[in-house]
């Protein structure tokens, strides 16, 4: 007795589920383009409307002393009938340029000096770290009022006060994200091969920290906008006649009960450039971890 067996159809693979192209981060948010709006419509704004308005920060008009909004003035004029706009706009030229310098030059600085200490340790990391230690031990926002009362007031002496205390942060920042960097696989591999220490952290000690350096170093900005804000506030940041937020604060608070803008325009346009560095910090680290997921 035979058995008839049916053969079996040969079996068919499932259609192939069709892959969603990789995103290149996290969305853009509401306030990370409303952020980034801000600080193109600030540089725009310093760079053209001086000239195409014809907006002078020095010019004084007794005749418009405390005048309020109007067509000939934007914003309103101070005490000394100057142009708030112009002395706003001029202002941020100063801000943002210390902002900018001082941080540029701190990470300069500390984060190759971090790459080092992390990579080499030793001796170098010990002498590093405690240098980095010492100037730690001090508040910055003091040390920068110290470092500014002894050179004086000038654009550049503010750079120097705001870098200084600056620098040890970006030093500790680098050396932390070498060390996590430095027992990788393909660190090691280059270390089999024969790479020379300088082409290992330019190659592939430097691209994997950048991100947490870039992040960092944004609200740095924010940061050395602010110091130098409480510097000229005091009478220790950019001198008189240049304008600045915090010396044109300073200024209006004599006046703060007859015309309130003169404090409300230059504070509000220091908040605004501040939180807009934060936020897209923020977006900034958040949208580079969603892509690399924190690894090479």
């Amino acid at each position: 007795m035979s058995l008839d067996v049916a053969p079996t159809a040969p079996a068919t693979a499932a259609p192939a589920t069709p892959k969603t192209p990789a995103r290149s981060g996290r969305r853009w948010r509401v306030t990370d383009l409303l952020s980034m709006a801000w600080l193109v419509l600030l540089v725009l704004s310093m760079l053209l409307l001086p000239t195409v308005l014809g907006l002078d920060d020095q010019q004084m008009a007794a005749t418009d002393r405390l005048s309020g909004p109007s067509a000939a003035h934007l914003l309103g004029t101070d005490n000394y009938g100057r142009d708030l706009l112009a002395r706003a706009l001029s202002g941020a030229r100063v801000s943002l340029f210390i902002g900018f310098g001082s941080v540029a030059a701190a990470a300069f600085v500390g984060v190759p000096l971090g790459m080092l200490a992390g990579y080499l340790r030793g001796r170098f990391d010990a002498v590093v770290s405690f240098v980095v230690d010492v100037i730690l031990a001090f508040p910055g926002l003091i040390l920068a009022l110290a470092l500014a009362s002894f050179l004086g007031a000038s654009i550049t002496n503010v750079l120097i006060a705001i870098t200084v205390p600056m620098t040890p942060v970006f030093v500790r920042l680098a050396k932390a994200q070498t060390l996590a960097v430095a027992g990788r696989e393909y660190v090691e591999a280059s270390l089999v091969i024969g790479t020379p220490a300088r082409s290992i952290l330019w190659r592939d000690v430097l691209p994997n920290i950048r991100t947490a350096v870039l992040s960092y170093a944004l609200v740095s900005i924010g940061t050395a906008i602010l110091i130098e804000g409480g510097l000229s506030f005091l009478g220790l940041g950019v001198p008189s006649p240049q304008p600045s937020w915090g010396s044109m604060i300073n200024l209006g608070r004599s006046f703060i009960a007859n015309d309130p803008l003169l404090i409300v325009v230059p504070a509000v346009f220091m908040l605004l450039t501040i939180l807009s560095l934060n936020l897209l910090a923020d977006r900034f680290l958040s949208g580079a971890d969603a892509v690399t997921g924190g690894a090479r």
